[in-house]
């Protein structure tokens, strides 16, 4: 009989039939069909899995189609919101008008969610922490504010941590947010293509006439007209030739009667394929939108982000093989509990592997892939002593970012800490990689090189998202100081990013300070690694200032 137990080795035993097939043929479809007699046992096997091996068997059958397409709908979304309500950054800094309240854009989020979260990591400026005019909600305390909203939005199961700093670092989500701040940067864009052409040349027509628009699709056919023109001219000159010399080398009349259809018949079809060529050029021109939109940095230091309140708020769902722990760091819990002594001091502290795992919460088993750190710099000795057992723990094959904030919030429902927290991401269906920017690199030309190399890990990107920690020192004024004054040089360090993934969202926060390492593992051997080969590794930087620090998560 097949029970649960053996869910996956009836998945396993599959997946070893279709590598060991060259392609699908009709017995493999019919395996498929046997084994997914019950859509409810069919529904048990696939939720043990990862999404590329339900994206593999989605292959196999009509069934095994339908009840993936299933299970990913409801799991595999990333659902994030970043909402900078004051203005949306253009070159010269306007404010949009019409933009939506944050009020009614938290309340479509929320609305729009379509997959049970069971993590959330949110990021936002220190004056929104505590405003409490965000929400036009009153409860018998008083105004309802971000943190509340936020906690009582969210299933009591959801894991949630909260980071206010001076500046955040958050991702547009094209599916539900792009629509309002499309319509209010075109409308932007109108107003201050109007406030140009006005100053520069007032006997010009505006830019936003009906007039001009018409006479830009105009030129547009135009063009399209002589394009299709020319392709058909050349087939025409090419059948011609054809004809001609078919017809001069033809001895028979009948022959050369033959002749003159076959090039009849050509020059048709001929004709089809111009048209095809000429629609294939306009799809060419046609790029398919991601969901994932522009990642912006709100920052305290730019002029035109000065005082803005801003919020990022990413929705992690439930993915087979990959563990988010939350845990909590604080010095004096920890003596109290692990030492039995709270006037103990920091000084030369050793964390055993026993005691990480607890503090954690993470089995003996688990094989923790990356690290993520939200400190408010009270002990660094403390944090230093934590994060040296964790690399000890994985060899030193773990990969590693955090920062320094004004203040943090974790816990699950209404039940909050203000100590430092972390992350701790494990499970075999996740890999993660992190790459340190150092405080030289003030050219936007430099970042290029550290992108390439977070590249050459070769990380899916299909379900990947990430994790920026910078120093409040940087950004526009770090850049803008030691380059062209004419440059724009709003969120470089997240379009360098977004140049090398561009459907990767990223969210952060510019912090007193920065943690993080390198590590660059590569996904071609991820099966070869081996970590009972113990390899001696020095001491490495993990505490650094002015720099910027990026951590990509894939889940597999």
């Amino acid at each position: 009989p097949i029970t649960h137990n053996n869910n996956k080795v009836l998945c396993m035993l599959l997946l070893t039939i279709m590598n060991s097939a060259t392609s699908f043929s009709d017995s493999s479809c019919q395996i498929g069909n046997l084994l997914s007699g019950s859509w409810e046992l069919t529904q048990n096997i696939f939720e043990n899995l990862s999404f590329r091996e339900v994206s593999r068997f989605r292959s196999v059958c009509r069934t095994w189609a339908d009840v993936g397409a299933k299970i990913l709908e409801k799991r595999r979304k990333l659902h994030y919101l970043t909402i900078h309500p004051h203005s949306i950054p253009t070159t010269e800094g306007k404010v949009a008008l019409g933009e939506a309240s944050p009020s009614s854009l938290f309340e479509g989020f929320f609305n729009h969610i379509v997959s049970k979260p069971s993590y959330c990591i949110a990021f936002c400026s220190e004056d929104w922490l505590s405003k409490p005019d965000v929400f036009n909600i009153k409860e018998e305390k008083g105004n309802l504010t971000l943190l509340e909203y936020i906690s009582g939005s969210l299933p009591p199961t959801c894991e949630l941590g909260l980071v206010s700093a001076t500046g955040v670092i958050g991702t547009v989500e094209n599916n539900f947010q792009g629509h309002w701040l499309e319509s209010a940067s075109n409308m932007n864009q109108e107003i201050l293509s109007y406030l140009c052409s006005k100053e520069k040349e007032k006997h010009k027509l505006n830019k936003w006439c009906k007039r001009s628009n018409n006479s830009e699709e105009i030129e547009g056919k135009e063009e399209e007209e002589n394009l299709q023109n020319k392709i058909s001219q050349n087939t025409l000159s090419q059948n011609a030739s054809k004809s001609t010399s078919s017809q001069s080398t033809s001895s028979q009349s009948a022959s050369s009667h033959n002749v003159s259809q076959n090039t009849i018949s050509q020059s048709s079809s001929c004709s089809s394929s111009s048209g095809d060529a000429v629609t294939a050029m306009k799809n060419s021109d046609i790029v398919k939108r991601s969901s994932v939109g522009y990642s912006i940095e709100v920052e305290g230091n730019n002029t035109s982000h000065r005082q803005a309140d801003a919020v990022s708020l990413l929705l992690i769902p439930h993915h087979p093989g990959v563990q988010l722990k939350f845990f909590k760091l604080c010095e004096e819990t920890f003596f109290k509990d692990y030492r039995k002594d709270e006037d103990a001091s920091c000084d030369n502290l050793t964390i055993t592997g026993s005691e990480f795992n607890q503090m954690t919460s993470v089995s003996q088993d688990d094989r923790v892939k990356a690290l993520l750190i939200f400190d408010v710099g009270l002990d660094e000795g403390f944090t230093e002593a934590f994060i040296h057992s964790a690399l000890l723990r994985q060899n030193h094959k773990l990969a590693l970012g955090g920062g320094v904030a004004d203040s943090v919030h974790t816990g699950k429902n209404t039940s909050f800490s203000q100590s430092s927290f972390g992350i701790a991401i494990c499970g075999p269906n996740v890999m993660a990689a992190s790459v340190v920017i150092p405080k030289y690199i003030n050219n936007p030309k430099g970042l290029d090189d550290f992108m390439k190399e977070l590249k050459s890990c070769g990380l899916p990107e299909d379900q990947s998202v990430a994790f920026m920690f910078s120093c409040c020192g940087r950004g526009y004024s770090w850049y803008r100081r030691r380059g062209n004054p004419w440059f724009d040089y709003h969120s470089v360090e997240t379009k360098a990013f977004r140049q090398f993934f561009p459907n990767t969202p990223i969210f952060g926060f510019f912090g007193g300070g920065e943690i993080g390492l390198n590590h660059f593992p590569k996904f071609c051997e991820r099966e070869q690694e081996d970590e009972r080969v113990l390899h001696k590794k020095r001491k490495k930087k993990m505490f650094h200032q002015f720099s910027t620090i990026i951590v990509f998560l894939s889940f597999l």
